[in-house]
This record gives C-alpha cells, structure tokens and sequence, in this order.
C-alpha cells in the first residue's frame, strides 16, 4: 500500500531551485490544477454512463500527469490480462500512482492517512482506491474486502513493502494481505512488478537525483511534490515479470519472498543496464 517513509532520517532535497526550475513548477501546477478540474466533469459522465470503460479514464488521467511531471514511462514484459490479478509492486515515491496507473489496469490499496492529503487524497478517492489502517484488528475485514474485489473480477494494487524506499533496494514483501487470495472463490493470479525511475536528462540518475523523485524517510510532502513539476525528463521503467499462483508454493510467504526478490532482481538491472 502507499506507505509512510522508510525511516525517521532527515534528507535534504538537495540545492535551492534556480529560477528556471521555479518557472517549470509553477507552470506545471497551473496545469496540473487545470488538468485535474476538467478531468471531474469526464470522471461523473465516465462513472454514471460508461461504467465498464473507467480505465481508460484511468489511464489517460495518468498518462497526462506523466506528462506533467515529464516521466516518460517506458514497460517490459506482458501484463497480465486475466481477472482478477494482484500486482505487488516496489514503492518508490507518489510517483509510482502516476506511472503504474498509466498502465495497469486495477484498483490500488492506500495506508488510510493517503485519503487526507491534499491534492492526491482526493485523486486516490476518485480512483475508488482502497484505504486500509495500520492495525492488526482490522486485517479481517480488509481481507474481506479485498477478496469481494476479486470475486467481482477487479484487479488490485499492493504495495507490499509498507513503506517507500531510495529506489536502490527492495524492502522484503509482507505476506499478510495474500490471505485474501486463500479467502476469493474466484482463482486470483499474482504478477510481480517492479517500477525503476533510470535516467534524467538521458543519464543514468544518480543518488541524489534520484531523490528528486523518491520520497522516503522525513522528506516533506508539499516541497517535493512541487519540486518533481519543475523536472526535467527523465525516465520510468516498469517491469511485468511472469505471472504465478498462491498455490505454487507451500506458503504465503514463501511467495511474498518469491516475489520480492524478482522484484529486486528487476530494480538492480534496470538501475545497472545504463
């Protein structure tokens, strides 16, 4: 799900944007703002009369906040077609919402606090996402509802690190939240996907551009969020590794940890394969 950070270390977003990077920001709010105001007459007509086709709103909604944030998000491998699918993702930063949902078909699982954050709490409603609390008294009923979700053939997002990284290293998978694909009638099938942000300005990122987009540990929300619209381009990787069942393995947690470390392997050469 959308996590809070890694850790409570203080990271700095790095040296104080030149005019120019101000100018870049501030546009792009405007647009962004623009963007997402013409975008809520097409969400009511999508959602009250072309029900069945919401994930091209989705996408295109996505796409263009790519576009904003001048991501150019590049995929490798088949995503999976089948319904329902749980894609389990690396987390790297808010980002990930924009590039992930440009492609993926599905629902995503947010921490409950993402519902109140401005600007994405509300873009994440509009998303019919599901906000799930931090607390072991309230893992049956989200259970519950994940596993009603695919009966009803819709696909979900999870993050299953619970937290976001540097984009450098993957975080092992919990395997809690996998008990809902024991509790679905219907057969659910699993797809590990790792998202790797590679390149700026056509060079491999380095650490502390990296940063400029990652967000982890205490880095402020609103500051980042409005340095990353002054970017320039730079490059998404999104990996869709083949496909598995629960039942291919003994627990739930040996396919947490399956899964995971495809998913690890995957950021390593994406972030090495400059």
């Amino acid at each position: 799900m959308v996590a809070a950070p890694l850790s409570e270390e203080k990271l700095d977003l790095g040296p104080s944007m030149s005019f120019a990077h101000t100018a870049r920001a501030v546009f792009s709010s405007l647009l962004l703002i623009i963007w997402i105001l013409l975008m809520l007459p097409v969400f009511l007509i999508f959602k009250h009369l072309f029900t069945s086709r919401m994930h091209v709103f989705y996408k295109t909604f996505h796409r263009v906040c790519c576009y904003l944030f001048s991501m150019k998000v590049s995929t490798e491998g088949e995503i999976s077609v089948l319904k329902p699918t749980l894609f389990l993702s690396n987390h790297i930063s808010y980002l990930d919402i924009f590039a992930l949902g440009s492609s993926l078909p599905g629902y995503f699982i947010a921490k409950s606090e993402v519902a109140g954050w401005p600007v994405l709490g509300q873009l994440a409603k509009m998303q019919n996402t599901l906000f799930f609390e931090r607390k072991g008294n309230k893992i049956r009923a989200q259970l519950s509802i994940m596993s009603d979700h695919f009966d009803e053939k819709k696909n979900l997002i999870l993050f299953p690190e619970g937290t976001s990284t540097e984009g450098e290293h993957v975080e092992p998978f919990k395997s809690s939240l996998l008990q809902s694909v024991e509790q679905a009638a219907s057969t659910v099938i699993i797809q590990p996907v790792t998202i790797a942000y590679t390149h700026y300005k056509n060079k491999p990122m380095s650490r502390e551009i990296r940063d400029q987009y990652a967000w982890y540990a205490t880095m402020p929300f609103g500051s980042h969020f409005f340095n990353a619209l002054g970017l320039k381009k730079s490059c998404v990787k999104i990996i869709f590794h083949p496909t598995i069942a629960l039942t291919d393995f003994e627990t739930r947690k040996e396919c947490a940890a399956y899964c995971g470390q495809q998913v690890a392997n995957g950021l390593n050469e994406a972030n090495k394969s400059h």
